[in-house]
């Protein structure tokens, strides 16, 4: 047979009891075929296997009976009709009462034996189950799927299925396609690691005998997804794609280190070796740099890009935001106006006629480095020579977007950074293509920034005596607007009405103004420009400022509504002040009576400096989707694996995983033909071409 995993990709409705109606219900609820249905985990499990006698019964307590149906029946009462069945075992009679169903009569055939299960109340001197769960017990019916045993417990996929309903669909799919289920893990690493086979992993997984076997199921689950992740990783991450290699001399990259104003931290040096090794290599780099805020990105992609263009490439800089381009532009002009390069910004807010001009420019290769947003990725732009692209703040992109970006070259270097700093987890799967460059080290001249929270019931008297203090110093603050929702919209609101309050009530005699993402370039220029000069010296800002202003002055932070911001967002924005000061505040508001999970994150952001340490925090405290700016990610949605709670297993499979690909670099050998088997064919492609 061939990849048993293929032959379980049929429609849902070829199953028993799943009919044209049923077929759209799971439909809607992402169930497409049998494999979707047989991977659908439940959400708990209930323990079903005890069997009490009637005269046992203790009202509110959740049991499972057995008797035979003695008689039924409808009783009625003001508003509502009850079905009533009365089934007795050898110590007694109990009731099953349904509410306005008096179809249900046709389920009960008189003198069958029966198994319920339900909540027990007590009517008079008689116990009742309402609306229990039930089976008809037969000769060809004692393999019992809603009593009697552990049973599953789904998560509502429409009110069309009723629970017991989905539980015997299931049980009719394990009964019609269990044999149908591959294996999918080579032997000898089931047995090192304690795994059951496949089939034996599904079928406990809805129908255990055993919660040791509900644990094992889910941790072989868990094992195999991750164990796939990491194979299908390492499989694309090792496939060469041929892109041209900066071999010519460094004529550009000397001259504009030469020129530095300072030098460069060991963790930059070392950066920059690395990236000048592959980006001499006739194959694509496909890095990530992260450090934390103010720790010299940018100097290393400006040296990626200036080794491309003195090889006669283009360079491509996307960044998430108007304003982080603009300043990614006005950086990258100071730093190079020595050098002779042409220099582009292509954004959203450009008239007609220059972004037909920069076209034009880009097109015919003049324009050497193109800085932009999203306008980037439009059709209408076709580079000469595209050889690097370079994306800041990768994680606001979708891969998408990554992908339309590099298809504007042959095959470009790829390098992303981010500010964010990363967990180790986190960037093994997410950003696990990449190859991980760091930067620990701060350039001397950064100053520390102090935090202290201050109780919102103490706001007035703190802003009274904060713009009090502003008066006697030449000192500047940003102060961030609390997030309402997660909607620009109403974030902006927030910001003036925010600008408002503090112009009228407190900083009568203080330059303020304020800034958000909604505002034409030529207001935020200005405004951006008189803070800098210091004509403005209080900003009132939405978190746009987490994505990179740079104002390096700047002595104080004051975050409004920091209990609704994760500790990334909050350690961004903290690392916006006292960049080239001795020593910065940062005010945070929060109520006394924080929850629990704030509390904690809100002290570890108080007394924590260090952005790794507060991302792996952050993380558990947050999930992945949160730590990178969006709720959820189709990236993560493993079904059985947790990246917070399986961090150790996660580690453990992808160093499996890297070690079988050294040792059997081709899945030739013995069972690990079973690997190759589950591959997609591309992915059989990836795994035959030669590293």
């Amino acid at each position: 047979m061939k990849s048993g995993i293929k032959n379980l990709e049929i429609p849902v409705d070829k199953i028993k009891g799943v009919g044209t109606k049923r077929k759209k219900v799971f439909l809607k609820a992402g169930i497409k075929t049998v494999k979707d249905l047989l991977y659908f985990k439940p959400r708990k499990y209930i323990d079903r296997r005890v069997i009490k006698k009637i005269k046992d019964l203790k009202e509110d307590e959740e049991v499972v009976v057995m008797g035979k149906i003695f008689t039924r029946g409808e009783r009625k009462t003001k508003d509502k009709k009850l079905f009533i069945v009365i089934i007795r075992d050898e110590t007694g009679f109990m009731e099953l009462v349904f509410v306005n169903a008096p179809y249900m009569k046709d389920y009960f055939p008189l003198d069958k034996e029966i198994i319920v299960s339900g909540k027990v109340k007590r009517f008079g001197s008689i116990y009742q189950i309402f609306h229990p769960e039930f089976e008809i017990l037969d000769r060809e019916n004692h393999d019992l799927i809603h009593a009697g045993k552990i049973v599953p417990i789904y998560s509502s996929i429409g009110k069309e299925i009723k629970p017991q309903t989905l539980r015997k669909i299931i049980h009719e799919a394990l009964k019609q396609f269990l044999n149908l289920i591959p294996e999918t893990i080579p032997e000898d690493i089931r047995k090192r690691f304690g795994l059951l086979s496949k089939r034996e992993s599904i079928k406990n997984l809805h129908f255990p005998s055993s919660y040791e076997l509900i644990e094992k199921s889910i941790y072989t689950l868990k094992f195999e997804e991750f164990f796939y992740f990491f194979l299908k990783l390492f499989i694309y991450k090792r496939r060469k794609t041929k892109a041209p290699p900066f071999i010519l001399p460094s004529t550009l990259t000397k001259k504009f280190l030469d020129n530095l104003p300072f030098e460069l931290t060991e963790s930059q040096k070392k950066a920059i070796k690395e990236i000048e090794i592959d980006l001499s290599k006739p194959y694509s780099m496909r890095k990530l740099l992260q450090g934390d805020v103010g720790s010299g990105k940018t100097v290393i992609a400006i040296y990626s890009a200036l080794r491309a263009i003195e090889n006669g490439y283009q360079v491509a800089f996307m960044a998430p935001t108007e304003i982080l381009a603009f300043q990614h532009y006005e950086t990258i002009l100071n730093f190079l106006k020595e050098l002779n390069v042409s220099c582009d910004i292509l954004t959203g807010s450009r008239t007609l006629k220059e972004k037909k001009e920069i076209y034009e420019r880009v097109r015919n290769g003049i324009t050497q480095i193109l800085i932009g947003t999203h306008a980037l990725l439009e059709e209408k732009l076709e580079f000469k020579n595209l050889g690097l692209v370079i994306i800041d703040e990768q994680h606001k992109f979708g891969v998408s977007q990554r992908a339309r970006l590099l298809s504007k070259g042959e095959s470009p270097h790829f390098l992303v950074m981010t500010a964010t700093p990363i967990p180790r987890t986190l960037a093994l799967t997410y950003y696990g293509d990449l190859d991980v460059l760091t930067l620990k080290e701060m350039p001397p001249g950064r100053g520390t920034v102090e935090t202290r929270v201050i109780y919102i019931e103490n706001r007035d008297e703190f802003y009274r005596r904060f713009f009090e203090a502003l008066n006697n110093e030449k000192a500047k603050a940003y102060i961030i607007a609390p997030l309402i929702e997660e909607s620009e919209k109403l974030n902006t609101k927030s910001c003036i009405e925010l600008y408002e309050e503090l112009k009228n009530k407190w900083a009568k005699d203080i330059s303020i103004s304020y800034i958000h993402g909604r505002m034409r370039k030529e207001e935020k220029d200005e405004i951006m420009l008189k803070f800098k000069r210091g004509d403005i010296k209080v900003l009132v800002s939405t978190t746009v400022l987490e994505v990179g202003i740079d104002v390096p002055d700047v002595k104080y932070m004051v975050i409004e509504g920091a209990e609704r911001l994760g500790l990334s967002t909050l350690h961004q924005l903290r690392g916006r002040v006292a960049r080239k000061l001795e020593k910065g505040y940062c005010f945070i508001f929060c109520s006394k009576d924080m929850p629990p999970e704030t509390l904690k994150r809100i002290s570890a952001f108080r007394n924590v400096q260090d952005g790794f340490k507060l991302s792996e925090l952050d993380l558990k405290l947050r999930g992945p989707g949160n730590i990178l700016g969006y709720a959820q990610s189709g990236f993560f949605s493993f079904k059985f694996g947790d990246l917070v709670e399986d961090k150790e297993l996660l580690i453990r499979v992808r160093e499996t995983v890297k070690n079988l690909l050294t040792v059997d670099p081709f899945l030739e050998k013995g069972e690990n033909v079973i690997l190759k088997e589950n591959l997609s064919l591309d992915e059989r492609l990836w795994l035959t071409e030669i590293a």
